[in-house]
């Protein structure tokens, strides 16, 4: 029976085959244009479908991947992030090399600049290493600049590195005086001397400026340099400004707060002036 029904369908598809090759061409594209009107519609279904199903099998492709392709997307914002912040740091660097450049070029000495090593970031012990030692003519009570003023002096000297000791450590007393401007009376009446203050604990900027005379004006923002005196560091460099002021215990003296104008925190590069080695003698025809 279905060996029969098989016979007739292809007995009926070849009469239709026959009827299509035997028809005028014009009815021949009418005819076919009709069986396509016909299964035009079944075929956009079919293709639908398909393409419904692909966007499925996309979703549940990226459903199994959103972990991992958001700790990729993660880990290169965070390589983005770390880039910038080191071209920032880069930035400020150079920035802050163009001015110490600028600085030691108006200098009448001859410097050499050092990198800091190690610090300690609470200022506790009031010293630093930097990469300068006697291999560089480096020599103990070297004074330690920068453009803002006065860091401190050299304390320890090995061959590649030195110890400096910080300005308001006890060991490194400072001897200074008002700015012209500033004093009242000659500047030899003027003098006193750095040193720690009660508040120096905390607050390493904050040093005491000791045995001024009671007669001194003291003036908030009053310019304080070094004096030269007792030759230990040069004269005129910056030491910081006048806070406030007081009479000392023995009345005999004013005191003053001083703040330095070196924020010891934040140093990263320090200048020392070579030993009898000035720039004018260095200009000097020989």
């Amino acid at each position: 029976m279905l060996r029969k029904r098989g016979i007739a369908m292809m007995s009926l598809a070849l009469l239709a085959g026959c009827f299509l090759l035997v028809l005028p061409t014009r009815v021949n594209s009418q005819f076919k244009r009709a069986v396509a009107g016909v299964f035009r519609p079944l075929l956009g279904l079919s293709d639908g479908a398909s393409r419904q199903w692909d966007n499925l099998d996309f979703l549940t492709l990226s459903k199994a991947d959103l972990w991992e392709e958001n700790r990729q997307l993660r880990k290169e914002l965070q390589h983005a992030r770390i880039s910038l912040l080191q071209k920032r740091a880069m930035e400020q660097e150079n920035q802050t090399l163009r001015q110490s450049l600028g600085w030691e070029s108006q200098q009448p000495w001859q410097m050499i600049p050092a990198r800091i090593q190690v610090a300690d970031p609470f200022n506790w012990w009031r010293s630093l290493y930097i990469d300068r030692g006697s291999s560089d003519g480096v020599m103990e009570n070297t004074p330690v600049l920068c453009p803002q003023g006065l860091v401190g002096k050299v304390e320890q000297v090995e061959a590649r590195r030195s110890l400096v000791r910080l300005v308001g450590d006890p060991h490194c007393r400072v001897a200074a005086m008002l700015e012209p401007v500033a004093a009242a009376k000659p500047l030899r009446a003027a003098h006193g001397t750095i040193m720690e203050g009660p508040q120096s604990a905390w607050n390493p900027r904050m040093v005491s400026f000791q045995h001024l005379p009671v007669d001194v004006r003291l003036e908030p923002g009053s310019q304080v340099v070094t004096s030269g005196m007792g030759g230990g560091f040069p004269k005129g460099i910056p030491v910081g400004r006048i806070v406030d002021s007081r009479p000392a215990e023995s009345e005999l003296f004013v005191e003053a707060r001083v703040i330095l104008g070196v924020d010891l925190n934040e140093l990263e590069m320090v200048w020392l002036p070579l030993p009898q080695n000035r720039k004018e003698t260095d200009a000097q025809p020989k």
